[in-house]
């Protein structure tokens, strides 16, 4: 199921709440960070059913190399963004997942290019069951028991995220009513392994964008932590303890350089003689998770076609790949 949530965040649904904001005052004083941290711990330990609606947008903004003539006219954009609908029933072994991306790239004389696709996950147990776009249905079934996989809150996301709280250092902040909830709104303060996820983001696009391995990317960790920006909100109900939404946005500035790559004829890497500075890329990531329905009964079912669907094993999806 870990698998799956990868999926679902990587396909990840939005949800706007209309809601009014009030600073803390009257009892919002009495109000206890730590207290509240521990109650949302003990309800998601008990939970046996929620919905999660995410949403994922991240921008790119590449700039020309300095010293080019037309560098402020030549700045390529590449917007991706993904959507998900999920629904996940702990005290079943059930999930499902509704989810699409979208793909722009806007280059300087040219035509705006846009892809997209859709896809459609149902976990059952040990069995995956995914239709892709073209609505073809593939089952993946996990040699594992159902309950090895789905055992200890291993799927548990509400339970993942009230660990993360519990060990960040957060700050009531004021209350919104988040889908109708009445909810404490908490501050998280970033930590030291939030520089580290940090770099890991941006060595992540410099290696897409360089096409790694073909070639290596190298990154100024002081240029990427000083243009760095980030801020991690979380909502929990006054009522449940049950998170209600958690935001997270993050911006930072890098000019990547190009250290080595692959030699063609080997297929080893090397280092270059001589580097090469790339044009400086801007990153936006903005992300959003609002859960609701929590203990409430779900009705979770794959369609016929797709149990009829043939079953393939990890074995022969390695097997393939090396083939």
């Amino acid at each position: 199921m870990k698998r799956l949530l990868l999926v679902l965040m990587l396909i990840a649904v939005v949800a706007f709440s209309g809601c009014t904001e009030k600073r803390p005052g009257g009892n919002e004083k009495s109000l206890n960070a730590t207290e509240i941290k521990m109650q949302v711990i003990k309800s998601a330990e008990n939970l046996s059913t929620y919905n999660l609606t995410s949403s994922m947008k991240q921008t790119l903004k590449l700039n020309a190399p300095a010293g080019n003539k037309t560098a402020h006219d030549n700045v390529t954009v590449i917007s991706e963004s993904a959507t998900t609908a999920a629904s996940v029933d702990l005290a079943g072994f059930k999930a499902k997942a509704i989810g699409s991306t979208n793909n722009t790239l806007e280059m300087p004389g040219q035509a705006v290019n846009t892809s997209s696709s859709e896809a459609m996950v149902y976990q059952i147990g040990n069995s995956t069951y995914v239709r892709d776009g073209s609505g073809k249905w593939t089952r993946l079934v996990d040699p594992r028991a159902a309950q090895e996989i789905w055992g200890e809150g291993n799927n548990n996301q509400v339970k993942a995220l009230a660990e993360k709280i519990n060990q960040s250092q957060v700050e009531v902040i004021g209350s919104e009513k988040i889908e109708g909830v009445d909810s404490y709104k908490l501050k998280i303060t970033p930590g030291s392994g939030e520089f580290y996820n940090l770099y890991n983001t941006a060595f992540g696009v410099a290696a897409k964008l360089t096409q790694y391995p073909m070639f290596v990317p190298s990154i100024n960790s002081t240029e990427l932590n000083e243009s760095s920006k980030m801020e991690k909100l979380i909502w929990i109900s006054k009522e449940t303890y049950l998170p209600t939404k958690y935001q997270s946005s993050l911006s930072f500035d890098m000019t990547p350089i190009i250290i080595g790559g692959m030699d063609p004829n080997t297929g080893n890497m090397i280092r270059f003689n001589q580097s090469m500075r790339l044009g400086e890329i801007s990153v936006n990531i903005e992300t959003t998770d609002v859960y609701t329905g929590f203990d409430t009964p779900l009705q979770i079912a794959p369609p016929e076609e797709a149990l009829k669907a043939e079953s393939i094993s990890p074995s022969q999806i390695q097997v393939a790949s090396t083939a």
